[in-house]
């Protein structure tokens, strides 16, 4: 049956992802800093000097939400299968959006549209072709789909179908890299609740990969629930994986115990451990780069691998670990212990979030050369833009206005880099 606990990791990385919106998280250091020493990482405030932008990752390309990149066009494409069963092209340079197909008198309404998929999921753009998850059989199965950004017909390069009564196949694409998807195939067992209503009763989760030439689906994990793919890179593949303590109780009985007003992550802490690892997926050798007795950091932002570099924070220091080169390497260290952090990896820089329930800092810290740009929060208590998607020259996300409140946005990566959200446009 689907634990308490299982649900509990669900309803805090919920509430964290909430709190990436609502609330925060002085400045990076580099070790030399903080040893007295000359830092390589002058922090850029003078909107005169340049900054470095870098393109989309050809590999590890890391599938979320409802946007992607286009490499073909510059921009991006976009979604949103409850309104319009189609694609869009969206050109941040022209400001413009265009269906994606050519065929005259088409609807976009069914697959034979080059610009439809189905109960679309998730879309990558990678080497000439779609690739996308759909849902089929009333969202009770799974398959994986590709057609030429040429157009074509859709081909189906491998399915998940339910093998059991009550059982739903939803699976989800998590990247595509070196010729290979990689998905997490979960198969869900309801059973009625009250007679009235499905409830799922069991899960059953595995990490595979599938060869974007022959379609072959080969088991990488055969239950990967506690396991958190960052990325792949040629046969390298980085995970966190989540351990409970031994004298872990269940969440019901601990919160039963506990005072009125307790934080709804103090279980977390107490009882939730991490490790981070390397593992060789043609070996299966695995090295542990992060052990459960550290004190691993989690970010709850979905950008943690871009291209062939990972993020991961350990105390106060911040790491990147090149999988290329097998190599880890510490980025900067917070010069204080602050209440919060969070941190997400794009365009060749990690964005650094700190602060308390009042403050916000956060910067952005190129992985080439270690230099540090101080972005402006505007004195709240959140980030002025959050960058949820990239493309060659711009992030999509999610800007602050007077009000408060948060609106869809698109902003040049050197306008993001200095300050400057007034340019931000919708």
């Amino acid at each position: 049956m689907l634990t308490s606990r299982r649900m509990l990791s669900l309803l805090l990385a919920a509430a964290a992802v909430i709190a990436i919106l609502s609330g925060c998280y002085a400045a990076p250091v580099s070790e030399t800093t903080e040893q007295g020493g000359e830092t390589s990482g002058a922090i850029v405030t003078d909107s005169e000097i340049p900054v470095t932008t870098y393109p989309v990752p050809e590999e590890n390309i890391r599938v979320f939400g409802n946007m992607a990149a286009s490499a073909s066009t510059g921009g991006f494409w976009q979604w949103d299968t409850f309104f319009r069963p189609y694609i869009q092209a969206y050109d941040p340079v022209t400001r413009t959006t265009y269906v994606p197909c050519y065929q005259n008198g088409c609807r976009h309404n069914d697959p034979t549209c080059n610009a439809c998929f189905g109960d679309l999921q998730s879309l990558v753009e990678y080497r000439g072709n779609y690739y996308a998850l759909v849902y089929t059989d009333d969202e009770t199965a799974s398959a994986l789909v590709t057609r030429p950004l040429s157009g074509g017909p859709l081909q189906t390069l491998a399915s998940w179908e339910p093998e059991n009564e009550n059982e739903a196949c939803r699976c989800v694409l998590r990247c595509v890299s070196f010729g290979k998807a990689y998905v997490i195939s979960n198969r869900e067992t309801y059973e009625l609740t009250e007679g009235v209503q499905l409830t799922a009763v069991a899960q059953e989760s595995s990490l595979v990969s599938v060869d974007l030439q022959t379609g072959e689906i080969s088991t990488i994990l055969e239950n990967c629930d506690n396991y958190d793919l960052y990325g792949v890179w040629e046969d390298i593949a980085v995970l966190r994986v989540l351990e409970m303590a031994e004298d872990a109780p269940e969440f019901e009985d601990w919160l039963a115990q506990q005072p009125e007003g307790t934080a709804w992550d103090e279980y977390d802490r107490q009882f939730v451990r991490f490790r981070f690892l390397i593992r060789n997926l043609k070996t299966g050798e695995e090295t542990v780069l992060v052990d459960a007795s550290e004190n691993f950091v989690r970010t709850v932002d979905p950008h943690r691998s871009w291209g062939q570099y990972a993020v991961y924070q350990v105390d106060r220091s911040l790491y990147v670990y090149d999988l290329e080169e097998q190599a880890k390497r510490k980025l900067f260290t917070y010069e204080r212990d602050w209440g919060f952090y969070n941190y997400q990896i794009m365009d060749g820089h990690v964005i650094a979030i700190c602060g308390t329930e009042d403050t916000c800092r956060a910067w952005a810290v190129d992985i080439a050369d270690g230099s540090v740009i101080a972005l402006d929060t505007r004195g709240g208590n959140v980030v002025a833009f959050g960058a949820n998607y990239e493309c060659n020259g711009y992030f999509a996300g999610l800007k602050r206005n007077s009000s408060g409140d948060f609106e869809q946005c698109y902003i040049s990566k050197e306008d993001f880099y200095r300050s400057n959200y007034d340019a931000a446009f919708r």
